[in-house]
């Protein structure tokens, strides 16, 4: 087992127990799962007269469904939600579907009214650059929640040998076992644990089954494969933060050479809702 670790946690100290709370995700509403635990979390609750929620903030983000069976885009052994508060929108191609990550930076600044923002980071994307990310936004906006739009299939799976993550923290070089999963995603990186030789990074997920409670760790360099997806699309992160902390943020990273720009996950909003 290696040295004591040193755990350090993003968000504001509400962020888990509203995380627990909504588990699990609602089907293909993984990007307005994590935009709504951002807002609520920063204490932004309702707007104009309606409960800030996935549904809510899948309409303000112009999210579209794709039909068909609704387990085809769950994890193995999960169940659908579909108990939808709004009427949401199937997409004319089932491949535009989902969440793009632009409409949700403008959702969280529409439904704070302009108290929070986001951040968007599109790389680029290794082992450094993503624990890199995290300590900054720990640094300079540490109640940021940090979206992360990616692709499973790169990750590790989300129950591996406690022996494997301790031989990651000891600094060993080692092999994991493949994801359960591969879809594209969003999640949060919620915190960073650093041993004597290696660093995990903690990611909350939207489904209870993946890790424990929704919880799990992998090794940065899987979570920067993640990020670059290497399936003809793009990925990110979102980071959520108050807006007087924004521009120090952006100016930082701007500095360590990293990419503040929209990406292209292959998801296109309604129009009216752009």
């Amino acid at each position: 087992m290696p040295d004591a670790a040193d755990v350090r946690v993003h968000g504001p100290a509400a962020i888990a127990a509203e995380h627990d709370a909504e588990l699990p995700q609602k089907d293909q509403l993984c990007g307005a799962f994590w935009t709504c635990l951002a807002l609520r979390a920063h204490g932004v609750r309702e707007h104009e007269g309606e409960p800030v929620d996935q549904d809510l903030v899948a309409r303000e983000a112009g999210t579209t469904l794709a039909e068909g069976d609704p387990l085809q885009w769950v994890p193995p052994g999960e169940r659908s939600r579909a108990d939808y508060r709004l009427e949401l929108p199937f997409a004319d191609d089932p491949g535009t579907a989902g969440t793009a990550a632009p409409p949700l930076g403008g959702a969280v600044e529409r439904i704070s009214g302009g108290t929070l923002t986001a951040v968007p980071v599109a790389g680029p994307w290794t082992a450094a650059t993503v624990t890199g990310l995290m300590e900054r936004a720990l640094d300079l906006a540490p109640d940021a929640v940090l979206v992360a739009n990616l692709r499973t299939g790169p990750l590790w799976a989300t129950h591996p040998s406690p022996t494997l993550l301790f031989s990651v923290l000891a600094g060993e070089a080692v092999e994991g076992p493949p994801c359960e999963w591969d879809e594209g995603h969003f999640v949060s990186l919620s915190l960073l644990v650093r041993g004597a030789g290696g660093t995990l990074v903690g990611i909350r997920d939207t489904y209870r089954s993946l890790g424990w409670n929704g919880l799990h760790l992998q090794p940065p360099a899987a979570v920067a494969a993640a990020l670059e997806r290497r399936d003809g699309r793009e990925g990110g992160v979102l980071c959520v933060c108050r807006r007087e902390e924004a521009g120090a943020l952006r100016a930082q990273l701007e500095a360590d050479g990293y990419e503040l720009r929209d990406w292209d996950n292959g998801s296109e909003p309604l129009a009216a809702a752009a």
